[in-house]
């Protein structure tokens, strides 16, 4: 069933291309990351860029159009990129994340997106949330009001979260700017996240003895389909991942 509507999906953007050629209309795409309009061919090479580097996690990634804006002369897709992991690759990933548990948190030494060092030998002894995304993610951006809410209510309780990406600083704050994620960032930390080479987000939770309690794919998120806004989130698992801290 949900095959089928893909392609009906398809073919439904395959006719509306074709009329908006007949009216002399341009098409281009449009993302959270950046203000330029992108032509079909370039989003599909990012596509084919990111399948590559998601082939090891068996995550199969598309752009997903979420709004449509139709202009006299251009229609502009407005779209996230969906990644979308087979069964085998679900078992594969969570038996791979699984393997960090109980193992020593790996050691870094960087700065966060305001210049400032941060460490973990500087949090040993803290309740430590890391948060692993990339700009560019959907269903990274698609937990992030959940993230948001769920840091909120631990503000006080000494759980120190933090959000790392090999995305470059500049390019984070430009996502920031334009998509609320609270987390305390560290951006550009390319060699660190190729530790863990899987399929994005996931979280670690480590807990005071530097040691790894937990590792968690992200949080599924259900959007309501008309306005594309979150309208559920499974966040059990987080929550007890958190437990496991105190």
């Amino acid at each position: 069933m949900r095959s089928f509507r893909l392609y009906q999906f398809a073919g439904f953007v395959i006719l509306l291309l074709g009329w908006a050629q007949a009216q002399g209309q341009v098409v281009r795409y449009l993302n959270n990351d950046s203000p330029k309009l992108w032509t079909k061919t370039e989003v599909d090479t990012f596509v084919q860029i990111m399948n590559r580097r998601g082939r090891g996690a068996g995550v199969e990634f598309r752009a997903r159009i979420d709004e449509t804006i139709t202009r006299p002369d251009t229609i502009i897709y407005k779209y996230a990129l969906f990644g979308e992991p087979s069964a085998a690759a679900i078992q594969k990933r969570t038996q791979y994340l699984t393997a960090f548990e109980g193992k020593p948190l790996p050691p870094f030494s960087l700065q966060d997106l305001q210049g400032k060092p941060i460490s973990s030998q500087s949090l040993r002894g803290k309740p430590l949330v890391i948060n692993m995304w990339f700009t560019t993610c959907g269903p990274c951006i698609a937990e992030m009001p959940t993230l948001n809410r769920i840091q909120r209510e631990h503000a006080g309780s000494g759980v120190v979260f933090l959000a790392m990406t090999f995305d470059s600083p500049q390019k984070v704050q430009a996502f920031l700017r334009k998509q609320p994620f609270t987390f305390r960032h560290i951006a550009g930390a390319t060699q660190y996240c190729r530790q863990f080479e899987t399929g994005y987000p996931f979280t670690i939770f480590v807990g005071r003895d530097g040691l790894i309690k937990r590792v968690l794919p992200g949080i599924e998120v259900a959007n309501d389909p008309a306005t594309h806004e979150p309208t559920s989130a499974n966040d059990k698992e987080f929550y007890a991942a958190l437990k496991q801290l105190k």
